[in-house]
């Protein structure tokens, strides 16, 4: 699909073109695609030649031109580049030029924007959204996790022209990061999951973290939705911070298990490993009833953000609320399915992507819900280290071991010394611990028995697939 040509990119980065540089290159060219790494294939493309703390994007035109690039924004011609097949635009800043990018893309599309952010939550609701919106008509989202200063202009500079409904998951980890986001993306609904501890080693305190979430409202389009949970401890702070950010007090819709809720889950019924039937209380009073293909409270929760999202803007809201079931957990986010290991039946629960307080204790809270519905014989959880915690680590890690007492978890694999050291006062018998996770993947077989759930979690760095990936290499399984 085309997004670009010499008009737009001349209107989109007039301001900031180097003195005496002019757009003029033929005005039939057309292209499909904004890139910034010249590794990926991308046909018919502008490249965006970023400068980072360790790469520089100018240094990697060649490669740009081999994966497809027509175009290159640049702040300046690298030394010995003579390639006269690909158009140059110079400018002052080629990250504001992405920006810039996003800026004329957002302002020239017709789409509800809907924002997303929280602790925990953000990119499955995210891709819970996309799937159903799907069924509303043409739906764009940002791919994985780009949601930060540099991964949202990207994809909202890569928002099809005829997008209907645009899907944006934000991220942050520090204080007045998500504020130039939300007004780059100006959504007409703006959405926090929930507030916990994550990232808190850049943080005050969960406060300041909700304050740094609640920057989500500063971008939302006049009459736009706030939607907050009304589950977590942080909703009344984050509603009183919506309204100061103007937004109208009808406007701000709560969502839980809570009996206050606008949109309250009153029923949840797992029938299988990857089957809730859900029922859930509109605001008007109505119960409608729907099936999440998940059975992660988390999940199950966060759906009621997709209904609201539906009442508002679907065009067929019976389909949008039978595609609830389309979505499933993706690998490293909550995916359940069976391995089987020398005649051995184990149920994996991949929730390797990362780790927090909040995730590792929904997790584990799931695995025990599943050991006694599915009539499991033991959960073995193994558990990595949680990162950026700064000086609550030892005590934030602590609480994750009494949550593997709390659920009586059989026998723990734990990864990393924060969690070596917080398992001091575990009985021996019970947990076995490990400096990493290709040690534990080593010999992570000696410790499974049939009919056994096996839960995996930890922090991107401590690199839990590991686990996972010698799982299936034992079963055979791909």
């Amino acid at each position: 699909m085309i997004l670009w040509n010499a008009e737009s990119l001349n209107q989109s980065l007039r301001d900031i073109l180097v003195e005496a540089n002019s757009i003029n290159f033929d005005k039939n060219l057309n292209f499909e695609e904004v890139f910034i790494d010249s590794r990926k294939p991308c046909a018919n493309s502008i490249f965006v030649a970023l400068k980072g703390e360790n790469t520089d994007g100018h240094h990697f035109l060649n490669q740009a031109i081999q994966a497809g690039a027509k175009l290159a924004i640049v702040s300046h011609i690298p030394e010995n580049f003579s390639d006269s097949n690909l158009i140059l635009i110079l400018v002052k800043d080629t990250l504001e030029a992405l920006k810039k990018l996003a800026q004329y893309s957002r302002n020239r599309s017709k789409a509800k924007i809907i924002a997303i952010t929280g602790s925990v939550g953000k990119t499955g609701t995210k891709e819970m959204l996309k799937t159903v919106f799907l069924s509303q008509g043409k739906t764009y989202a940002n791919t994985g996790n780009f949601n930060n200063h540099i991964g949202l202009p990207l994809s909202l500079a890569n928002m099809p022209i005829d997008c209907e409904y645009g899907i944006f998951e934000m991220g942050m980890n520090h204080l007045g990061e998500i504020e130039p986001l939300s007004k780059l993306a100006k959504p007409h609904v703006a959405i926090i999951t929930n507030v916990g501890p994550v990232h808190i080693e850049f943080f005050k305190d969960e406060q300041e973290i909700a304050l740094a979430k609640s920057e989500i409202f500063l971008g939302l389009q006049a009459g736009g939705l706030a939607l907050i949970n009304r589950d977590n401890p942080h909703f009344e702070y984050l509603y009183n911070r919506a309204k100061l950010c103007n937004i109208n007090e009808e406007n701000i819709i709560n969502f839980g298990t809570s009996h206050r809720a606008n949109y309250q889950i009153i029923n949840q019924e797992i029938k299988g490993p990857n089957h809730t039937q859900v029922s859930l209380k509109l605001k008007n009073g109505n119960v409608i009833s729907y099936q999440v293909s998940c059975t992660n409270q988390g999940v199950v929760v966060n759906s009621a953000i997709v209904v609201i999202v539906l009442e508002f803007f679907a065009k067929n809201f019976n389909n949008g609320i039978e595609a609830i079931k389309d979505y499933f957990n993706s690998a490293g986010r909550g995916k359940v399915f069976e391995i089987n290991i020398n005649n051995k039946n184990i149920l994996v629960i991949d929730d390797s992507y990362n780790a927090s307080v909040l995730s590792v204790k929904a997790g584990i809270e799931h695995a025990s819900n599943l050991k006694k519905i599915l009539n499991k014989k033991r959960i073995i959880c193994a558990l990595g280290d949680m990162l950026e915690l700064g000086d609550k680590s030892a005590e934030l890690h602590e609480k994750v071991i009494g949550y593997v007492k709390e659920f009586n978890i059989d026998f723990t694999i734990l990864v990393g010394k924060n969690m070596a050291q917080a398992s001091s006062e575990m009985e021996p018998n019970n947990c076995k611990t490990f400096a990493n996770s290709q040690e534990a993947s080593e010999i992570i077989n000696n410790f499974l028995e049939d009919e056994d759930i096996i839960y995996i979690k930890g922090s991107r760095g401590t690199k839990m697939e590991k686990i996972l990936e010698k799982l299936t290499k034992y079963s055979g399984a791909h």
